[in-house]
């Protein structure tokens, strides 16, 4: 169910944003969200969001980052000797 779009603009927002914009913003005050994320909350194509997106961090508004780079997997020793103490206290 898409959220309902924020009544007017918020206080120290530029005049004239369209309503999807002042929504992204709105979704976007709490934190940072991935363009999946915030297409669902909106019920938006991820598509769209990726336009309204780029708008936004044309004037500024919003930054945009790469994703964060998954860690690196763990030793398999290091994961057996885990695995062996969790079942050692095992009753």
């Amino acid at each position: 169910m898409p959220l309902p779009l924020p009544a007017g603009p918020a206080p120290g927002l530029p005049p004239g944003l369209p309503a999807a914009e002042w929504a992204l913003l709105d979704i976007l005050d709490g934190g940072s969200l991935t363009v999946v994320e915030v297409a669902a909350l909106l019920g938006l194509p991820v598509s769209a969001v990726r336009v309204l997106a780029a708008r936004l961090i044309d004037r500024g508004l919003v930054r945009a980052r790469p994703p964060i780079p998954c860690a690196a997997m763990p030793a398999p020793d290091l994961l057996k000797r885990v695995v062996d103490g969790l079942r050692a206290l095992k009753l």
